[in-house]
């Protein structure tokens, strides 16, 4: 047989076998989904005849979010302190893993822990009618995306966001005098860039909502109803090693507000 015949059956009996590989594939990652979408209809079906009422359009159909975590950038911290006061800065280390950033239009303070705050003059970062949006407008130079979670006569609370999802323990008050923000008080920012922590992973949707209702129920509580569901992240740091991003869900019932930690389950309240 002449070598370009033969050349073109293996080439065809290759392609057939790929096929065959694609669509078993397919058909796994298929039955796959087919069975984790039925394991979120019993859980709920189980929350149901446990008595617990809720909206399956509430419920999330997958985890989304990853573990994730932060090695510290101090050039990045750096760089943010003059974004936020606009212009250059001098730095000066305070001992402890501590830098403090400024210049005559303030001064700027991180630890490693992720604890960040500012001490700014006012008439150089005025507040116009919208206080909100100009403190989320001047937040987002600094490359701090978020909301604002409460305002008052002087304080506005803001939380921090990482790609639309809220980082629930990143938070920092900001303080306005004289019509414009004079300061950032203690609180917590991330600042580096968050990148997957293949060495966990998270449980599925079925199992937490399962985890859920036995965590409630080991501390002691009864819900009813559970009214609102908000995947996001909370932090924990030391004076060491990287920033642990984990993602959680806050969870609302008719009773209080818990938590829930989708890598290992367990539940805690909310104050």
């Amino acid at each position: 047989m002449p070598w370009s015949k033969l050349k073109n059956i293996i080439l065809a009996i290759l392609a057939a076998t790929n096929l065959c590989l694609l669509l078993l594939v397919a058909g796994q990652a298929l039955q796959s989904g087919r069975m984790r979408v039925q394991a979120r209809e019993n859980a709920i079906l189980f929350l149901q005849s446990r008595g617990v009422e809720v909206d399956e359009s509430i419920i999330p159909l997958s985890m989304d979010l990853l573990p994730l975590t932060a090695e510290r950038d101090i050039e990045g911290e750096e760089h943010s302190a003059a974004l936020l006061l606009q212009g250059s800065v001098t730095a000066e280390s305070r001992g402890g893993e501590v830098y403090r950033y400024f210049n005559n239009k303030g001064s700027v303070q991180f630890h490693s822990d992720g604890t960040f705050s500012a001490l700014l003059d006012p008439a150089c970062f005025p507040l116009g009618a919208d206080r909100a949006a100009d403190c989320l407008a001047l937040m987002e130079t600094v490359g701090l995306s978020g909301i604002i979670l409460e305002e008052s006569s002087h304080e506005l609370l803001f939380r921090q966001t990482w790609n639309g999802s809220p980082l629930f323990t990143q938070q920092v008050t900001l303080i306005c005098r004289d019509n414009g923000l004079s300061a950032i008080t203690a609180g917590r920012q991330l600042v580096s860039k968050p990148q997957e922590d293949t060495s966990r992973q998270t449980i599925s949707v079925a199992t937490a909502l399962i985890d859920f209702l036995n965590g409630v129920s080991a501390l002691g509580d009864v819900c009813n109803c559970i009214d609102a569901i908000e995947p996001g992240y909370v932090s924990a740091a030391s004076l060491s090693g990287p920033i642990i991003l984990t993602p959680v869900w806050r969870v609302t019932t008719d009773t209080g507000a818990y938590q829930l930690d989708t890598v290992t389950g367990g539940v805690t309240r909310v104050s």
